[in-house]
């Protein structure tokens, strides 16, 4: 039985090895805010260390997408914030001080977590846990009675939003997604929602139908449809306004290039997985047809904001992408049903 002084966290140890450990809970800091955790979904980086994809950062306190109620202020810390409110957290350092910060690149803040990582010391942003100890910039207060499983998605939208925007999604483009997962779906919803018709390559063809009931205006698959030409083909022979890598594999890159119109946007949203392995363009493409290849990591504040305020609002239908709930005594049966093609986001409940 944990006691009012202690909390429970998860820690990957190493390949499907979680242990839970209790550890003091201590008093929030002057700018800090003691979160007590309702819901935390596991996303595609702790699935990858969960399964030993992704070693770099064991023993890892994992989970970023959290969401809980207020337990305890800082003195510095309560503009507009009492206890019992509802929240979202941010597991994003935002120091204000480093130069990213300053140049308004918070998303990308020189001093992370990550920075003080040590070998055999947990580190990490700590959401899977009763408890969650965060900065009061971190914190993003909903109305009471929005739905806290759902509240949880909010970094992961947060994330997409930011994402097409930089790419510059407008009404009439026509946009390629290429992945049919969660983060394929945001993007498809929130592509649809500016006005763009929407194409989504997928190799499963159980996501494929679910992709067209999440909207989406044509599916692919890559193992039978040859995506420069099927885009072509759709396009009256323009090309993509702008594509969205959710998946992370090389060939997808190489081969959606083609696939741009002229002034088109490639954008490499998901990690590419092996790290280090290079795509090959000609450059002549950026001369000639003045694409653009770019990319998002996280998200801002503001980005966050908005997201929140979705939710919050009932903007956005997010209860179709999670798929199932476990509570934290189940967390080892949670992270195997993340691991399943057929599922979206499965969220942890505290």
């Amino acid at each position: 039985m944990m006691s009012n002084d202690t909390m429970r966290r998860a820690i990957l140890a190493g390949p499907e090895q979680i242990d839970i450990e209790e550890t003091p809970l201590g008093e929030p800091g002057p700018d800090e805010v003691l979160v007590k955790t309702r819901a935390c979904a596991i996303c595609t980086w702790e699935k990858r260390a969960y399964t030993g994809a992704d070693t770099r950062f064991y023993p890892l306190l994992g989970g970023h997408e959290i969401s809980g109620v207020v337990k305890a202020i800082g003195e510095d810390a309560g503009d507009g914030l009492e206890v019992g409110d509802s929240v979202s957290v941010s597991g994003l350092t935002r120091c204000g001080k480093c130069y990213s910060c300053r140049m308004g690149r918070d998303n990308r803040c020189d001093n992370t977590w990550q920075k003080g990582f040590k070998p055999g010391t947990p580190i990490g942003p700590g959401g899977l846990a009763s408890h969650k100890m965060a900065k009061a910039y971190q914190i993003f207060k909903v109305p009471a009675d929005t739905d806290l499983i759902e509240v949880s998605l909010a970094e992961p939208l947060a994330c997409v939003l930011r994402s097409i925007k930089k790419a510059q999604v407008e009404a009439g483009d026509f946009v390629v997604v290429a992945g049919g997962g969660v983060m394929g779906m945001l993007h498809l919803r929130l592509a649809k929602r500016r006005g763009a018709t929407v194409i989504v390559s997928e190799p499963d063809e159980g996501r494929r139908q679910r992709a067209l009931g999440f909207g989406a205006d044509h599916v692919l698959d890559p193992a039978e449809d040859d995506l420069v030409e099927s885009v072509k083909e759709i396009t009256a022979g323009r090309g993509a306004q702008a594509i969205f890598d959710a998946v992370g594999k090389v060939p997808i890159l190489e081969s959606a290039i083609g696939a741009l119109g002229k002034g088109g946007r490639l954008h490499v949203y998901a990690r590419v997985y092996p790290k280090g392995e290079p795509i090959t363009i000609d450059p002549n493409i950026f001369h000639d047809k003045e694409i653009v290849l770019t990319g998002t990591m996280s998200q801002s504040r503001e980005d966050y904001v908005q997201a929140a305020e979705m939710i919050a609002r009932h903007a956005i239908d997010l209860q179709p992408l999670i798929s199932e709930t476990y509570p934290m005594a189940q967390i080892k049966e949670a992270f195997e049903a993340s691991t399943r093609l057929e599922n979206y986001r499965i969220v942890v409940t505290m």
